[in-house]
């Protein structure tokens, strides 16, 4: 994978005084979504709840302020943590290869920390509006509120479109090294995902663990930045790190990783949210302007007519194929985590009888061990029309049965696909019944 540019990226160059001030709404709301009202489906949501109430109350630390405390509330791990030092962030004028920006991440919520920044900054998976954004001053002085941001986030996040009319999405990059074996012509950063080729990976992202002979753009220097000097001199060993020690003061961070393992589950974890945020978006609003209140949407795919089906099949396929892994790249060589993440993520999944679970990684010959994405599990796909859950179910079913007619069963061992089935009928209820269920024909 290529090198990540950054998360929750927002107006270069803003005051540093004003950072807190909330911003506009969308430019063109979405009636069927709202985004620009209360978001109060996601993680970040509940714990300012817990706060304003008193049932919970945070620690300060002199040199995090209330970041580590805040991970706590919010169920993140730090050996999650990733560090990015490219400029590609609101806060720009902090963020160098010196002091890179720290990211931690759980399956739903971003925290993103920079040194010597007043501003913590949060991007919340919400089960209604999708991507949301939230800022909280770090000063002691300070109360710890919750501050919704708008606009001023949405300007790069709303990438779909332009300003009003797109859909919110993480963004998670890869900028131009300084390297010759960067042939890209142009110096904006560009889009990583699971189908992003890994030796065009995290240019502007430190990385460590153990990626064997392949390559990427993980530390090293930018093109057309000033600095970088350190990254120049550790060039030759900048491969297969376990340290990040020499780049930077490690201390001033909770560890001295960026792990490999953890950069790859955020791509691709990302790239299924944008999708569903995507799909809930365009789905909900393309059935509002084709007559249907909310009194007369389809509850089942075969209440709809052929022609919704045919508007909506389009809008869901690509999340089909993403959660079945079906363009993801084939690593050629062994990864290993460098900090733990990789077996601590693992272990967070509800098991089959037999001990397996979908969050089990493989880092061999592709991320994970069974190739279906654990973000079945996650309430944010669990909010989908109640039309587009039963389409994706039946698709799920038809290429785990081998009904499937795109390719996607083909893509899939027999063995696996079996192992998946029983995966999902042990931990999945809703999942399970569809796939107890007589085989009917293809979607297709």
């Amino acid at each position: 994978m290529l090198a990540c540019g950054g998360l929750w990226s927002a107006a270069a160059g803003a005051d540093t005084d004003r950072l807190l001030v909330n911003a506009a709404r969308y430019d063109q709301e979405y009636p069927v979504i709202a985004y620009s009202g209360p978001a109060t489906h996601n993680r970040v949501w509940r714990l300012k709840q817990q706060l304003e109430s008193g049932q919970l109350a945070l620690a300060w630390e002199p040199k995090w302020g209330y970041l580590r405390s805040l991970l706590q509330a919010l169920q993140i791990n730090i050996d999650s943590q990733i560090l990015v030092f490219s400029r590609t962030s609101l806060q720009t004028s902090f963020i160098n290869d010196r002091t890179p920006r720290a990211i931690y991440f759980n399956d739903d919520t971003y925290v993103a920390w920079v040194q010597g920044s007043p501003l913590l900054e949060f991007t919340a998976i919400d089960a209604e509006a999708g991507v949301v954004f939230f800022g909280v001053d770090n000063r002691r002085e300070a109360a710890v509120q919750f501050e919704r941001e708008g606009g001023r986030c949405l300007t790069c996040h709303d990438t779909y479109s332009m300003m009003g009319g797109g859909v919110p999405r993480i963004l998670v990059m890869s900028s131009p090294v300084d390297d010759p074996v960067d042939t890209r012509t142009y110096t904006s950063a560009s889009d990583v995902d699971d189908r992003t080729p890994i030796a065009q990976r995290w240019g502007g992202w430190y990385v460590t663990g153990h990626a064997g002979k392949q390559t990427h753009f993980g530390n090293m220097p930018l093109r057309e930045e000033r600095g970088g000097e350190q990254l120049r001199r550790l060039l030759s060993t900048r491969a297969n790190r376990q340290t990040l020690e020499g780049y930077f003061d490690t201390t001033a961070y909770f560890t001295d990783k960026s792990d490999i393992a953890a950069l790859l589950v955020l791509e691709h974890q990302s790239f299924v949210q944008n999708l569903i945020t995507r799909a809930n978006f365009k789905v909900r609003t393309v059935m509002s302007r084709e007559g249907h209140d909310t009194v007369g949407v389809p509850r089942t795919w075969a209440e709809m007519g052929s022609h919704d089906q045919s508007l909506v099949r389009v809008m869901i396929e690509p999340l089909v194929r993403a959660m079945f892994f079906a363009d993801a790249v084939t690593p050629v060589d062994r990864i290993e985590s460098s900090s733990g993440f990789a077996a601590r993520f693992a272990k967070a999944a509800p098991l089959d009888s037999k001990g397996r679970s979908l969050r089990e990684l493989d880092l061999n010959k592709r991320l994970f061990r069974y190739p279906l994405s654990y973000l079945v599990y996650s309430e944010h796909f669990d909010a989908l029309p109640p039309y587009v859950l039963d389409y994706i179910d039946s698709r799920i079913a038809e290429v785990l049965q081998g009904r499937d007619t795109t390719g996607l069963s083909a893509r899939i061992d027999p063995a696996d696909r079996a192992a998946i089935i029983q995966i999902l009928m042990d931990t999945r209820p809703r999942l399970a019944s569809r796939l107890r269920k007589a085989p009917v024909a293809a979607h297709q």
